[in-house]
């Protein structure tokens, strides 16, 4: 019987990038299953950010290989990585304050109708988008620029649901969302797994990390230091693979008042 693992979803196979000489990834590797939320952490400079960046196709690696379904891809842009079936959620929402929840979720490929723009139909997708995530209350043809932060992180969602997304980044998402919003989103998150979409999820807060992931890859100066299963790892070693030294050297004891 082969006990091969199936092709994931998402594999990334020798990631290194450098700016003006200075080489911010080194050979990274990790892969995403579908339905899997796998978290990545790291210190600031880390190369986090320039990661999720390749695999969204705002930048090209300079070596290595970004897989889908086993298959490489390169991408000329972020709209390649969206035609793919990968969005991203950035820190800053990407949206017009002025236009409808609707007008947001189907900026760019609104669906059309005798050559005019269906807003029939795109009411309605959007109401099943919602719906999907189980946002039910929220109504298509809402002012954006009066949605909280919590449901604007919903209409990003289904932006990248609309453009058939399977892999979905999400870029510190609970940075501005109050404690209550929090769990909203975990709610979120669930429902996309349940749908067997993948999750690259980015945070410096441990404690959401422990909450939903799967597995969690530490990067330490642009590189990968490990990948592990969620349940069998802990704060503390985690804290000793994001700074090179144990968690008792990294918050040192207060220092003594000097004699006077």
């Amino acid at each position: 019987m082969s006990d091969r693992r199936p092709v994931p979803l998402l594999a990334l196979r020798g990631i290194s990038k450098s700016f003006l000489g200075v080489r911010v990834l080194d050979g990274v590797g990790l892969d995403v299953a579908a339905g899997e939320v796998h978290a990545v952490v790291g210190e600031n400079g880390a190369g986090k950010s320039t990661l999720m960046k390749i695999v969204s196709g705002g930048y090209a690696p300079d070596e290595g290989t970004v897989e889908l379904d086993g298959e490489p891809r390169a991408f000329g842009g972020p709209r390649d990585a969206q035609r793919a079936g990968i969005g991203i959620i950035h820190q800053e929402f990407n949206l017009l304050p002025e236009r409808t929840v609707a007008e947001n979720v189907f900026l760019g490929h609104e669906p059309t109708r005798r050559g005019l723009v269906d807003r029939r139909r795109m009411r309605e997708r959007t109401r099943q988008l919602l719906a999907s995530v189980g946002e039910t209350a929220l109504p298509a043809d809402a002012p954006v620029g009066r949605l909280s932060v919590a449901q604007q992180q919903v209409v990003e969602i289904a932006k990248a649901l609309a453009l058939d997304a399977r892999l979905i980044i999400m870029d510190e998402p609970t940075a501005a969302l109050a404690d209550h919003e929090v769990t909203l989103l975990y709610a979120l998150v669930r429902r996309l797994q349940e749908q067997g979409i993948g999750i690259l999820y980015v945070s410096h807060r441990l404690a959401e990390v422990f909450d939903l992931s799967d597995r969690i890859t530490v990067l330490k100066d642009g590189r990968r230091v490990t990948t592990t299963d969620t349940a069998d790892t802990g704060a503390d070693d985690l804290v000793r693979h994001m700074v090179g030294r144990e968690l008792s050297h990294y918050y040192p004891p207060r220092a003594a008042p000097a004699d006077v």
